[in-house]
């Protein structure tokens, strides 16, 4: 029954883009839900029985693709949940399945099929920002508007190609926390409890973060001092990574006022959607972490 749901909710991923792009990030559920309840051997029968019917109804390589990809983050959250982990060893272990299955699946296509995934992936961008441009253009636009929205586009596709490590890793942990929300939720739904994150509000950092955050900045110093580009890099993706935590943990002291004085859930999400997409906001979150970290503001 689960290995039919697995393949139901895989089909929709390779057939429609616009539910695709939710079942894409949720089709390992099932195959996590028979891993709890049935055990590891059951969940990969599962997991392989299901990649055989969807090779057949579409093609062998997109079916060994999705497999690779987050098949192996379904069986482990499996064994994750089955051992009573904690929710922070089961968003690591998880995290780091996405990640090493990323990598091989890369491999394989590079080796076994010839492409390149990095170079796809910023020929992609450059396509959509193409196209963009001709939507723009079509409206009448200005044409210093034009290239300066070009030069944007550019820019973005270039820091994509050095934030690529933080982004492999962010994306994986989101995959991650979006599969260990959706399949704790069902199985609290089954009546089998599984112990979850803390509230949002009340989430508190080590102080130890600002010390990842000093070296992404001293890399990032480095590299512009002595021109090596390899220091700049690693120094950008360090900061990005550490830039987010401390969004978060900004993000985490607004909640925890917002329901201070009781505002309704709806108004929260509303806030925290205007927030995270204004860069002034985002910078202000960040320092508001910095200073949550330092001096436990909430007093938590």
């Amino acid at each position: 029954m689960l290995a039919a749901l697995t393949v139901i909710l895989l089909l929709p991923t390779i057939y429609l883009p616009i539910l695709g792009m939710i079942t894409l990030f949720i089709w390992p559920v099932p195959i996590t839900l028979l891993g709890v309840r049935h055990g590891l051997r059951t969940s990969v029968l599962a997991m392989l029985t299901a990649g055989l019917i969807v090779s057949i109804l579409t093609h062998p390589v997109t079916a060994v693709s999705l497999l690779l990809w987050l098949g192996f983050l379904g069986l482990a959250l499996g064994v994750c949940f089955r051992r009573h982990w904690s929710p922070l060893q089961t968003l690591g272990v998880g995290t780091i399945t996405v990640l090493l299955s990323t990598l091989l699946l890369f491999l394989l296509s590079f080796f076994l099929l010839g492409v390149n995934p990095f170079s796809e992936g910023q020929l992609l961008m450059a396509e959509s920002g193409a196209q963009v441009l001709e939507f723009y253009k079509g409206l009448g636009m200005a044409p210093e508007q034009l290239e300066q929205m070009q030069a944007q586009y550019q820019q973005v596709v270039e820091i994509f190609r050095y934030l690529l490590p933080a982004t492999l890793l962010l994306g994986s942990v989101t995959t991650t926390f979006i599969n260990f929300s959706v399949a704790r939720a069902v199985l609290g739904k089954l009546g089998q409890k599984v112990p979850g994150f803390p509230p949002f509000h009340t989430w508190l950092f080590p102080r130890n973060l600002l010390w990842g955050y000093l070296v992404g900045i001293l890399f990032v110093l480095a590299g512009n001092y002595y021109g090596q580009d390899l220091f700049l890099e690693i120094g950008m993706n360090i900061q990005v990574i550490f830039n987010l935590i401390l969004i978060l943990a900004g993000l985490s002291v607004v909640h925890h006022l917002l329901r201070r004085y009781r505002l309704p859930t709806a108004l929260i999400v509303v806030a925290t959607v205007l927030v995270l997409f204004n860069p002034l906001f985002s910078s202000l979150l960040s320092f508001l972490g910095i200073i949550d970290i330092v001096f436990n503001l909430r007093k938590l």
